[in-house]
């Protein structure tokens, strides 16, 4: 029990950290249901049997709230066990393979197990990474227009007429709408139970608010600000118990909430302070959920061109500043008429150092998105997904975390006759001319650039075939119910039922290809100081004993994100050419592929998988953040990097990009260093930036966290697209983002 007097929403935020993100008790109750309804429904098309086993679970689970709520809800993650009916998996060619790579979506989708062993070793091997599933964002709007009665008697309607598949997609539709309507009532049910035992007079009153609300909720459309942030948070809830993945984000919540905020107002019957204090409780159900990747997008441009923000906007970013958490990741939408006035907020919550907001630039943004297909209405409209990924809310569906192609693991394949130096592991992954028939970089790099083709080919070829392996294991009829289109097509989502079906394909070791390449050219071409044989065997060493030779590959060649021509060249032609390829791809769903030019955690994980590189990087150390330049090598500022990143061409990255920067908290003390970040930031977007984000925090605090984790459980951190928790990252992770170069007052000044 707490005071009268007390803060609401700081004792709420006490709460999460007393139950952490994650009740076993419930995250075992949902593999226990799905075992136990899969077991019974044995034969039925699997969207029927995954609704049917959601629709237990929702009925079945537990539902939390506490007395002081403002919202009802409680996100947190589960065991996502379920049986897989795949007798494919019995072959004995799959014993031999780690369980990852067994590839269970191929095989449902019909692909040879012999054929699968070149893509399959590239996961084992650090030249791809995936993380299936996920990385969407709901129709929350269609919801709240809809309410989930109406979308349950659309389905209902459907049935009278549908056949075969669309049959089952209706049934499972309706089984899934009737089991949410009927989840919000529990809570309704429990918060009501609540109130009646509550001796706060505060309390009794909010709970009977969060009764009315979710009775209200659970059959029709909002009416005020409090069911409709209600109905999101709900929505958003069941979005999470259904699949296996993170980075299920929310869209544009200023806009979505807008109407009722408004209506509200006007009617008198809410406040500002009251509106905040219900976007500051939403917040806190999100970051429940921790390290979920969920992205709320505020600000940007509405469909008559005009900038939209407004007090939700503002809102937004003061909930994330007040709570601190590493939930939601924020995005911001930048335009050239974004007003003055907003700046103040955006560049405070930078300064918190949370790695929030990330920044996006509309115009390049929107361009991206329609070049791979959206219709102009749509791309205005885009909400962030997970990291940076640009989306059309409730009507996309592009699997953008479905392949992520390491540019640096080529590079030491192809050094290597094909083996790779961390594991011994031979690759079919070789040179198309023997390294030593490659007499000049011209020869070297066109050599690299037809490898690179033939790995991009292979990857995408084999996501596509995967691909249609996801409806026949992990349809989504949830999702699907909110998402436009599904119902009418009679297709789950994961089977091209929505508007438009991409898939995505992402890249990590950019900069350290380039500077790679360029310490190739400089030492095994231009001074001929060593040939590529005993460079090849120096790498395949980590460079024992030859101490001196990496210093000189590190120290002396033209690095990537210094505004240098020679680096930024090798990198834009890799761009155009991977643009090219993907741009022969289709996939089964009916649409194409896009780009995204960001790692979330892989530059960590797959440079630990990763041998040693020819710019003197040791084996295993983390390779570049996102598109940014390596740890330490922009040494030419801020203003260099911007450059060299915004002539890459970003109107062609449909799944976004990263660049990251880091300050030290005493840059943004002045307001002169403020005002230096905007004209920053406002630059690089009128040079054709896409996107860019910041950390802001020492190297010493970075260090000291390190050092005593249990003094900085608080602190969060930007990693590559995401902000997490400092102490809950590995230690690749936490060395990479303290090797990144630091930016102050006097370099700024400099610029």
């Amino acid at each position: 029990m707490i005071s009268k007097t007390a803060d609401r929403i700081d004792t709420l935020k006490g709460r999460l950290a007393h139950y952490g993100s994650s009740s076993e008790r419930m995250a075992e109750q949902r593999k226990e249901v799905f075992v136990r309804v899969f077991g019974e429904t044995v034969g039925q098309p699997q969207v029927l049997r995954t609704a049917k086993a959601l629709a237990a679970f929702l009925r079945e689970k537990d539902v939390l709230v506490f007395e002081e709520d403002v919202l009802a809800g409680f996100q947190q993650g589960y065991d996502f066990t379920q049986p897989m009916d795949l007798p494919q998996l019995a072959d004995p060619k799959l014993q031999d393979m780690d369980d990852r790579l067994w590839c269970p979506l191929a095989l449902a989708a019909g692909a040879d197990v012999d054929e699968m062993a070149d893509y399959c070793m590239g996961f084992h091997i650090g030249l791809f990474t995936s993380s299936l599933g996920g990385h969407s964002i709901a129709g929350y709007d269609r919801v709240i227009a809809l309410g989930f009665g109406q979308l349950a008697e659309a389905a209902r309607q459907r049935l009278e007429t549908a056949e075969g598949p669309a049959r089952d997609v209706a049934e499972a539709t309706l089984t899934v709408c009737e089991a949410a309507s009927d989840y919000v009532l529990c809570y309704a049910a429990q918060a009501e139970r609540l109130a009646g035992e509550t001796s706060v007079e505060q309390f009794r009153s909010a709970l009977g608010a969060i009764a009315e609300a979710c009775r209200h909720v659970a059959l029709h459309p909002p009416r005020t600000f409090l069911e409709a942030a209600q109905l999101v948070s709900l929505t958003h809830e069941i979005v999470t118990c259904e699949q296996p993945s993170g980075s299920l984000s929310l869209g544009r919540l200023d806009q979505v909430l807008l109407p009722f905020y408004e209506r509200d107002i006007q009617a008198g019957r809410l406040t500002k302070e009251q509106a905040e204090e219900i976007v500051q409780a939403l917040w806190l159900k999100f970051a429940a959920l921790k390290g979920g990747f969920q992205n709320v997008t505020l600000g940007g441009v509405g469909a008559d061109g005009r900038y939209a923000a407004n007090d939700l906007t503002v809102m937004g970013l003061r909930a994330s500043m007040r709570l601190k958490m590493d939930q939601p990741l924020v995005s911001f939408r930048w335009h050239e008429s974004m007003p003055d006035e907003l700046w103040e907020p955006v560049l405070d919550l930078i300064r918190e150092g949370l790695g929030f907001p990330a920044m996006f630039n509309d115009e390049v943004v929107i361009d991206a998105k329609c070049d791979v297909g959206l219709e102009r209405a749509d791309a205005v409209d885009y909400g962030i997904v997970g990291c940076v990924e640009m989306s059309a809310p409730g009507k996309e569906w592009s699997q953008t975390e479905a392949i992520r192609v390491n540019w640096a693991k080529i590079l030491e394949l192809m050094l290597n006759d094909g083996r790779c130096t961390v594991t011994g592991e031979q690759t079919a992954i070789t040179s198309p001319t023997p390294l030593a028939g490659l007499t000049s970089f011209e020869q070297f790099f066109d050599a690299y650039k037809l490898l690179f083709a033939r790995v991009i080919d292979m990857a995408a070829e084999w996501t596509a075939i995967r691909d249609k392996g996801f409806p026949l294991i992990y349809p989504y009829p949830f999702l699907s119910a909110t998402m436009e289109g599904c119902l009418e097509a009679g297709l789950d989502v994961t089977a091209g039922g929505t508007t438009y079906n991409l898939l995505t394909m992402n890249n990590c070791g950019m900069a350290d290809t380039a500077d790679s390449l360029m310490a190739i050219r400089l030492l095994v071409y231009e001074k001929q100081s060593i040939t590529l044989a005993e460079l090849a065997e120096a790498l395949r060493t980590n460079f024992e004993g030859a101490e001196r030779l990496r210093l000189e590959l590190a120290k002396t060649a033209p690095r990537f994100g210094n505004d240098l021509d020679q680096p930024d060249r090798l990198v834009k032609e890799l761009v155009d050419l991977e643009h090219e390829r993907l741009a022969r791809q289709s996939n089964a769903r009916g649409g194409g592929y896009q780009m995204g030019m960001y790692t979330v955690a892989a530059h960590a994980h797959l440079g630990a998988a990763t041998g040693a590189l020819p710019d003197g990087r040791l084996a295993k150390v983390s390779l570049a953040n996102g598109f940014s330049p390596c740890q330490g090598g922009d040494t030419s500022g801020p203003t260099a990097v911007v450059r060299s990143l915004a002539g890459m061409g970003h109107r062609r990255f449909g799944n976004g990009m990263v660049l990251d920067l880091k300050f030290t908290p005493a840059f943004f003390d002045e307001l002169q260093g403020r005002q230096a970040l905007r004209r920053l930031i406002e630059t690089y977007y009128r040079l054709g930036g896409m996107e860019i984000q910041f950390n802001v925090i020492s190297r010493e605090t970075l260090l000291a966290a390190q050092g005593h984790p249990d003094e900085f459980r608080d602190l969060v951190v930007r990693v590559s697209g995401f902000s997490a928790y400092f102490v809950d990252l590995d230690t690749v992770c936490q060395n990479e983002i303290i090797a990144r170069t630091e930016y102050g007052e006097e370099t700024m000044a400099r610029q």
